[in-house]
């Protein structure tokens, strides 16, 4: 019997404090995603501004929202990359190609 993604994926069994997930369920539904899509998006939240503060390429005065946004297009942009790279198969000594300008044989 054939996987789903999902079922691949690690799980982690949680336990949370009176009232915490009828909180996370109300912003689930606020931001259009499944509880645990928004406990994902929390983490993620939560670990790319720890991953933030030790940034050098930011001034004092650059605003933590820039920071954020930076640092999640960053992740987007790794993500896609190895997406691409599992799409054409590509090996990590590849690395040299540009993978945003490979596109699949017509």
């Amino acid at each position: 019997m054939a996987k789903y993604p999902s079922q691949l994926q690690d799980k982690f069994n949680l336990r949370l404090p009176d009232g915490m997930k009828d909180a996370i369920a109300e912003r689930a539904k606020e931001n259009g995603r499944s509880i645990n899509s928004e406990i994902v998006q929390i983490l993620q939240d939560a670990l790319i501004r720890d991953d933030i503060s030790n940034v050098d390429d930011f001034d004092k005065s650059t605003p933590t929202e820039f920071k954020i946004a930076a640092r999640r297009m960053i992740l987007a942009l790794e993500e896609f990359e190895e997406q691409k790279r599992k799409l054409f198969n590509l090996k990590d000594e590849d690395s040299g190609i540009n993978l945003l300008n490979i596109s699949p044989k017509k």
